[in-house]
């Protein structure tokens, strides 16, 4: 029997907004529980924030393509 392999992995990209100056920092999380304590730690610290569902490709061309369209320094 042949075995599948999924051909994405889940990320988590939160946007933290600052309520007085309107500037986004974004993070990236590789859990749901880690994307929600960073959601968290920004509200408690005054910031809007949220996140977002990421779907990133597993084999080395698809992720370092996405990796050359989403990812700057």
């Amino acid at each position: 029997m042949p075995i599948f392999l999924k051909a994405t992995m889940q990320i988590y990209k939160t946007f933290t907004t600052n309520k007085e100056t309107g500037v986004v920092a974004i993070s990236f999380q590789g859990s749901q529980t880690e994307s929600s304590k960073a959601r968290s730690a920004a509200k408690a610290a005054g910031f809007k924030a949220e996140s977002q569902t990421i779907e990133v490709p597993t084999n080395k061309a698809g992720l370092l393509a996405w990796l050359n369209e989403n990812v700057t320094s």
